[in-house]
């Protein structure tokens, strides 16, 4: 996926995030994103990724509310190991032991990103791959977890 692309789905999710209660005008988004320098297909592409992003839950969404009592150990193939860096898989297996991604979510989530890798994703890029992937399936329920992760601000997850 190209870099630019996901700079600018990093920065919609972050908008949308910040947007507590003020709705989200997408008019206003797409000239901001023109006026630091992105190109209209490049803020096109982002916003269809995040579409088929988001239409792609599965049909049961109820087992990500609830958190997993038992550790399961998930051992990458040589496809997603080449999708992934090192420092994102570190960081699926710390989010998944934290109990904060289901076995389903988590591989919805590595599905994401080998269909989206041309080269191995960044840290940065799995995060936001996984924090779409949980907005996606329980919008408001992760926001708190999506916004300590994405600052890498592990303490306030624990409290």
């Amino acid at each position: 996926m190209r870099e630019r692309v996901l700079a600018i789905v990093n920065l919609i999710a972050k908008y949308v995030l910040g947007a507590k209660d003020a709705p989200i005008n997408e008019q206003e988004l797409v000239a901001e994103l023109m006026s630091v320098g992105f190109k209209a297909e490049e803020i096109s592409d982002a916003f269809s990724w995040m579409e088929s992003v988001a239409l792609q839950s599965p049909a049961d969404q109820s087992a990500t509310t609830t958190l997993l009592s038992t550790s399961t150990y998930r051992i990458f193939t040589p496809e997603e190991q080449q999708a992934l860096s090192t420092e994102g898989i570190g960081f699926l297996v710390k989010i998944r032991s934290m109990g904060l991604l289901s076995d389903e979510t988590q591989e919805e989530v590595i599905d994401r990103a080998v269909q989206a890798a041309e080269e191995p994703l960044s840290l940065q890029e799995v995060k936001m791959i996984a924090a779409l992937t949980m907005l996606s399936r329980t919008s408001n329920l992760w926001q708190r977890e999506i916004d300590c992760f994405l600052d890498n601000d592990w303490a306030r997850i624990y409290h």
